[in-house]
């Protein structure tokens, strides 16, 4: 092989490697997000009206794969401290889980609570619009439909997102591409 030829070959195959390593971080991209909840409130039951509900865009088909806190909340009595949470989940509001910063506390007032959870194993995903649903509620009614029961006072929700594997279609897609800047640099070698 002459030195011309061998140039372009080393050329293509660090154009191949460099476009493989571009496919395989396209589904390990990684972001976070800080979230004040300084005044959301706890009014009903999760999924009812009068819930703040906040949507966050955090990419399309993204997964939640962490959450920390450090909260300072209210209860009102006679709600309790432990009844307030809150809900993450897509945009439907379908398929939530739901996190109580302050579960066991039974008592009203004021307190502080702090932690981290992987949530990787649970599946929690934004779905095609890029949307996380986040949803402050109660777990149990206390007082009149529409009563605040609780306010988150302040404090943040950290959130750990993972960017979604690109569906087979669009890999497909970008290694169709490749084959077409091979062949052209093929014929254009020639």
């Amino acid at each position: 092989m002459n030195k011309f030829h061998h140039y372009k070959f080393r050329n293509l195959a660090a154009t191949a490697t460099l476009a493989a390593a571009l496919l395989a971080s396209a589904g390990t991209q990684a972001a976070s997000f800080n979230i004040d909840v300084s005044g959301a409130q706890s009014i009903n039951l999760q999924g009812e009206a009068g819930n703040t509900v906040w949507l966050v865009d955090i990419g399309a088909n993204a997964l939640l794969s962490s959450l920390d806190w450090t909260l300072q909340l209210s209860a009102f009595a006679p709600s309790s401290l432990g009844d307030m949470q809150v809900s993450f989940g897509s945009s439907s509001g379908l398929d939530a889980i739901t996190l109580s910063p302050a579960l066991g506390d039974k008592s009203s007032g004021k307190g502080s609570y702090a932690g981290a959870l992987d949530m990787s194993p649970y599946g929690i995903a934004a779905g095609a619009d890029g949307l996380l649903r986040i949803e402050f509620s109660e777990a149990y009614k206390d007082a009149a439909d529409g009563v605040a029961e609780g306010q988150w006072l302040g404090g943040s929700l950290g959130l750990g997102v993972t960017a979604a594997v690109p569906e087979p279609a669009n890999a497909a897609l970008a290694a169709l591409g490749l084959g077409l800047l091979f062949a052209w640099r093929r014929l254009r070698a020639r």
